[in-house]
């Protein structure tokens, strides 16, 4: 009796393999490795420059990608995006819903809602501030960076090949679920739900139109913090980016508020940006931009931070080397404030 039983048992785990294997999506892994060199000078303080460890920097990124298909037809996609030290920065679930458009399920891996829009131009390498220099600038955020819901609207809903992403999360935060028993996120109790929307749209060849809304409550349904006020803090944004050949132009305005009816020393900040880059051909690109952030005060005054990038990519196949030369007046909106930044680098893929 215990001999057929185990027979039985054996034959029924082997028919479930085979169903779990029919059913398996495909698992792939890449990523990429940056060594970075990055010098900086200018009338600030050390730790103000970076200038405090050492100038050799490198980063070692993997990227796990799963995906499968329903029998339904529904596709899903799952990546999960690991730093040096092999731990879990962020990850996200997408679903191709096919002609109902697609859902995205996003724990802080960027590009999700109003985050997508944070500065659009077009550059060689890397956005203006974000080539190694310590600028501290204050970009539109969102929803970005709490577990959140992103659902975008069928490609062929509207015309001009017109793209509208809706965001959501029940707690603007920066916390998320990642436990199977489903416990709550940890994160500030400062804020409460968030929504964002985003509009992105070609209407005639070469023309990008975008622009992004982004409503975050300030305070959380238990808060008790002082530092929540009563009003909701806004970001917006607005731009177009211009193709023509090998030519790329653009320019983008930003609102950020930091008002939520609380005390706060900048009521809100409102950013300029333009660029423009060139691919020379197939291998090298250039590029110079300006982001300009400018502090609003519940009184006078307030800092202009302003930043200008120089960069040159070249790709060599396997690798490519880049080169940012960054300059930033008012960095972290501190009042004659002055760096330099020059930043090369070699990216590997693989």
């Amino acid at each position: 009796m215990n001999k057929l039983t185990k027979i039985g048992l054996t034959a029924l785990a082997g028919s479930l393999a085979t169903i779990a294997g029919a059913n398996a999506g495909a698992l792939s892994v890449n990523g990429g490795s940056d060594i970075t060199w990055t010098s900086s000078s200018g009338n600030s303080t050390a730790s103000t420059l970076g200038e405090t460890g050492n100038p050799i920097g490198w980063k070692n990124n993997l990227t796990f990608v799963g995906s499968g298909e329903l029998d339904n037809g529904i596709s899903w996609t799952a990546s999960a995006y690991n730093s040096d030290a092999q731990a879990l920065t962020s990850s996200n679930i997408s679903f191709d819903l096919g002609g109902a458009g697609a859902l995205l399920v996003d724990n802080g891996a960027g590009g999700a809602g109003l985050d997508a829009l944070d500065d659009k131009m077009p550059t060689a390498w890397e956005e203006t501030h974000g080539t190694g220099i310590p600028a501290g600038a204050v970009t539109v955020t969102g929803i970005h960076g709490s577990a959140s819901l992103t659902y975008t609207l069928p490609g062929d809903a509207l015309p001009f090949g017109t793209k509208i992403r809706l965001g959501w999360t029940p707690r603007a935060d920066g916390g998320g679920l990642q436990s199977d028993l489903g416990s709550s996120g940890l994160g500030t109790d400062n804020n409460g739900g968030a929504m964002d929307i985003t509009v992105e749209m070609t209407p005639v060849d070469g023309l990008n139109l975008f622009a992004g809304y982004a409503e975050i409550e300030s305070n959380g349904p238990d808060s008790g913090s002082t530092a929540s006020g009563s009003d909701d803090v806004l970001h917006g944004t607005y731009g177009a980016i211009f193709t023509m050949g090998s030519i790329e132009v653009g320019a983008q305005k930003a609102y950020v508020s930091n008002d939520t009816g609380a005390t706060t020393t900048v009521n809100y900040y409102e950013n300029e940006n333009w660029g423009i880059a060139f691919n020379v051909n197939d291998n090298l690109s250039v590029s110079f931009a300006n982001f300009e952030s400018e502090e609003h005060l519940g009184a006078t005054g307030g800092q202009t931070l302003d930043i200008d990038s120089f960069q040159i990519a070249y790709n060599m196949g396997g690798a490519t080397l880049k080169l940012a030369e960054t300059d930033c007046s008012d960095c972290k909106y501190t009042a004659s404030s002055e760096v330099d930044t020059t930043t090369l680098a070699v990216a590997l893929a693989f």
